[in-house]
């Protein structure tokens, strides 16, 4: 946590106006040593922090400062992964520049090129936000040029090698002078980033942030050890499970997300998905339902959650183990902010468990084995939930007394059961209420009597290379030996 002030990071007064109005007082660790550094210094410049610790405006900010508003051509770009990330950037450009007359535009893939060909023609903006390919593409056709751009900035450049853009932005870095400031913000450090640092940076300046998920204790973490064929069941067991959840699956692959998200859907959750083979339309829909909560699940890859800036998920799922160690910590990082609890759940098979093991490691802090929710769980919680709202009605009527009306038919419900006692009432009521969801459960896969615990390995005794013991060589070879004659 920062011990330092907006208001003293000496923010162009402008810029400074709107963070006031913000509400904003205190700066993340990587805006407090970023923005000083870049408001202060035309050198290269290398920052290291996890996904959610404020990265954009700590290079927007410096960024806004920097920009000649006399001069009508582009003097910045912005490079991002994803259409959503570069989005993303582009309105805290637009929202943090209100009282300056920095111009701005974003450009990306998958949308018509008329609308974004004019903006550039006809607005002649300062800086561009945009993914690598469209970039390039308005590059050689001829309607951007970067001849006068001096800044460029690499946001979440691990993503752009992961999604093969690497080849891109040394391209993109070929079309500037030789006189520039490149600034690159990473989650990691992956040998590929060393390597572009080492060619193209010039003596940068390298700030690193400790992740801050490693020791946040508002998160409680927990992994379930399954079967393959089981996790999607598992994963909506704990969806099930979890009371007003509003959190993001994470899978590995394009294909999983589509599966796991068609699997959701058809157990009756409010789910929808995000991945790079969406339409730009499909994905601004997908983003829209999740953030206005008409989706309380949103399935996706880590590439796809760039760029998704939501505070108050209470949930992260990690369908199978992340990539590495550092995926798993800005998976988890999206959850437990802003002083609210998380929770943050791993789904692994029995060949994965030991991986755990290493994130626990690299975090330094114990990860829950737990097990699964039963069925008997399951259906426990059904029937408090409705029970729940059951109480709110019930108090309604209380409050109302005489003048709770009824329908006429109501009559005939009285008149139908007058002989049935409270007992029996109450079971007729549970029965009609409740037995579609409970043949639904009765219907599921006997998976809880996979004991997690039983999916650890117990360590094998040694066994020399020839693949017998000592013990089981004597047992074997006790008595004399018998040869053949020939």
């Amino acid at each position: 946590m920062s011990n330092s002030l907006f208001t003293n990071l000496n923010i162009l007064p402008e810029v400074q106006k709107v963070i006031d109005e913000m509400g904003f007082t205190t700066p993340t660790e990587i805006q407090e040593k970023a923005i000083p550094v870049l408001n202060d210094t035309d050198r290269d410049f290398v920052g290291q922090a996890q996904t959610g610790t404020g990265k954009t405006v700590a290079f927007v900010v410096p960024l806004l400062s920097k920009i000649n508003t006399k001069s009508n051509y582009v003097q910045a770009i912005i490079l991002a992964p994803t259409r959503e990330l570069a989005n993303q950037v582009e309105s805290e450009l637009v929202k943090l520049g209100k009282y300056t007359d920095v111009k701005s535009t974003c450009i990306y893939g998958g949308t018509d090129y008329d609308k974004q060909i004019s903006a550039l023609r006809n607005d002649r903006p300062h800086i561009v936000v945009g993914t690598p390919g469209r970039v390039i593409d308005m590059i050689n056709k001829g309607h951007l040029r970067l001849d006068k751009a001096r800044f460029c900035i690499l946001d979440e450049a691990d993503e752009m090698l992961t999604m093969g853009f690497f080849e891109d932005v040394q391209i993109v870095l070929s079309k500037f002078p030789n006189k520039r400031q490149l600034m690159m913000f990473s989650a990691t450090m992956p040998k590929p980033i060393i390597r572009l640092i080492k060619n193209e940076f010039n003596n940068p300046i390298v700030v690193k942030i400790a992740n801050m998920s490693l020791s946040n204790d508002d998160i409680e973490q927990k992994y379930f050890v399954v079967r393959d064929k089981h996790f999607k069941e598992a994963l909506a067991r704990l969806i099930d499970d979890a009371k007003d959840v509003y959190g993001i699956v994470f899978c590995r692959t394009k294909i999983e997300t589509k599966e796991v998200g068609d699997d959701l859907k058809k157990r009756g959750l409010a789910v929808d998905v995000l991945n790079g083979d969406l339409g730009q339309f499909e994905r601004d829909h997908a983003m829209r339902n999740f953030k206005t909560k008409k989706v309380n699940i949103l399935v996706c890859t880590d590439v796809a959650a760039r760029g998704i800036d939501i505070d108050n998920l209470t949930h992260v799922f990690n369908f199978g183990l992340p990539r590495d160690n550092e995926s798993y910590v800005h998976r988890i990082g999206r959850t437990g902010r802003a002083g609210m609890k998380g929770k943050a759940y791993t789904i692994v098979g029995p060949k994965s468990s030991f991986a755990m093991k290493n994130i626990e490691r690299h975090i330094n802090k114990t990860i829950e084995l737990a097990k699964l929710p039963s069925i008997d769980d399951l259906k426990r919680n059904l029937v408090e939930r409705e029970v729940d709202a059951a109480a709110q009605i019930l108090t309604a009527i209380k409050a109302k007394g005489e003048d709770f009306k009824t329908e006429v038919a109501f009559d005939l419900i009285v008149e139908k059961f007058s002989d049935l006692s409270q007992e029996e009432l109450l079971k007729l009521m549970f029965v009609w209420k409740f037995n579609k969801e409970m043949r639904h459960y009765n219907n599921l896969s006997d998976i809880e009597k996979f004991s997690p615990s039983a999916t650890i390995s117990k360590p094998r005794k040694e066994r020399p290379a020839h693949g017998r013991t000592p013990e089981s060589r004597k047992k074997k070879h006790s008595g004399p030996r018998k040869y053949s004659k020939k």
